[in-house]
């Protein structure tokens, strides 16, 4: 078994040595895919950090000393109106996550509601002995079964709202905290 496992140890170091590229090779590897970029793109460091003229919202912003312009863009399902800071627009996103939220929840206990007084009519028709009523609750069954299935419906299209909201906040940069 030892002899098995060091065997296997060495054949492993082995491979791994003939495939592992030098630091060389690597940096000139880089270097020619830096090449084939054609965009230049300004690098912001602390010595040009200063001279970079501050812009208001949306658009370019243009480095003094290179003359370099940097598109600045924010994702467009965030609309920030002036004077609003992303605090106040993140409490936009969060009270609309609580309201869908609740909305799921009341379309929650109305199925919840709906299934169990079906199944409250499902138990009657097969325990009662009145021929009246043995023959008046299929009716009433078929009715609720209409409503037990538009409630589900309801409750499937809200979640879906849900989710696809939550999907847009994601992309839209909201930090998970503000959808608890």
């Amino acid at each position: 078994m030892k002899r098995f496992l060091s065997f296997f140890i060495v054949i492993s170091l082995l491979i791994s040595f003939a495939n592992s590229q030098s630091l060389a090779e690597v940096a000139k590897k880089e270097r020619e895919r830096r090449k084939k970029i054609k965009k230049h793109v300004p690098v912001i460091t602390n010595r040009t950090l200063g001279k970079i003229k501050k812009v208001k919202g949306y658009g370019y912003i243009i480095s003094s000393n290179t003359g370099n312009s940097v598109n600045i863009t924010q994702s467009s399902a965030i609309e920030e109106r002036e004077g609003d800071s992303p605090y106040n627009v993140y409490e936009w996103w969060s009270k609309k996550y609580k309201e869908l939220v609740h909305k799921v929840k009341v379309a929650e206990d109305l199925f919840n509601q709906k299934k169990k007084e079906l199944d409250t009519l499902v138990f009657r028709f097969k325990i009662t002995n009145n021929p009246n009523e043995k023959f008046a609750l299929p009716n009433k069954i078929s009715k609720k079964e209409k409503e037990v299935a538009k409630a589900n419906e309801d409750l499937k299209k809200l979640k879906k709202e849900l989710e696809d909201f939550k999907e847009k906040a994601r992309r839209a940069g909201v930090p998970p905290g503000y959808l608890r």
